[in-house]
């Protein structure tokens, strides 16, 4: 399923479940929902939320500044111990290439999103935030190494999200943080990727099986009809749990 309808399912979703059990709804539970609906995901380094919190144009700089700066390292490196310029420029270019092959962008994406969650998990630390916000940081800065479609979308996942929202909620006291957030997290499984062809491991890391309901595949013109018609069904739910 796509992100942007992980993102309104999963606000649908967080409507809908405020409407049943009286909670009222917020701007911030909204962004909330729409933050935990493609969260997920972040196990895809090309995915939405990963170019949120990363944008590509920014990455793919940082890959040519970082290759630029290695070669001239390399270059001035090979030059003072060998003082052939040559020799250097050889060196410099059989690094370029070698260089080039190993570190993709992809790779790098994965390297900085990790580090944006580990450096925020520090600085939390280090201002002596509870340690639960540092571990919720920890553990999403594991997603972007993740196989797309592997933890991040299992029950486990979800079980620990919830664990650690309800640790954050009874810390700041923001009242139904962790019912609405794992609800929002939820659906992008339930609601989302398991009506996929390619289905998702429920129970991993225990098993590796995956569950379809489906049979289309993601961005196919079946699959998007599809996707309209579920969100449709949700507004409809909501309009009729109000008009009731």
């Amino acid at each position: 399923m796509r992100g942007k309808t992980h993102c309104t399912i999963g606000v649908l979703s967080v409507i809908q479940a405020s409407l049943i059990f009286n909670i009222p709804i917020t701007i911030f539970n909204l962004i909330m929902s729409a933050f935990f609906a493609i969260l997920p995901d972040l196990d895809e380094s090309h995915s939405i939320i990963s170019d949120m919190l990363l944008k590509k144009n920014v990455s793919k700089f940082l890959l040519k500044a970082i290759i630029y700066i290695i070669n001239i390292l390399i270059f001035f490196v090979s030059l003072k111990l060998n003082n052939n310029f040559y020799i250097s420029s050889i060196i410099t270019f059989i690094a370029i290439i070698i260089i080039e092959s190993k570190l993709t962008h992809t790779f790098l994406r994965k390297v900085f999103l990790s580090l944006i969650f580990i450096l925020l998990a520090v600085c939390l630390y280090l201002v002596k935030v509870k340690i639960y916000f540092s571990i919720f940081c920890l553990m999403l800065s594991t997603f972007p190494w993740l196989k797309h479609r592997s933890f991040s979308h299992s029950i486990f996942a979800t079980v620990i999200i919830y664990f650690l929202l309800k640790q954050i909620e009874l810390i700041t006291n923001i009242y139904n943080l962790a019912f609405l957030g794992t609800i929002s997290y939820a659906s992008h499984i339930f609601l989302g990727d398991l009506f996929t062809k390619s289905g998702i491991p429920l129970f991993y890391p225990i098993s590796d099986k995956k569950f379809s309901l489906g049979f289309f595949k993601v961005g196919s013109f079946m699959s998007n009809i599809l996707e309209i018609l579920f969100i449709i069904l949700l507004l409809s739910s909501i309009i009729i749990y109000l008009i009731k």
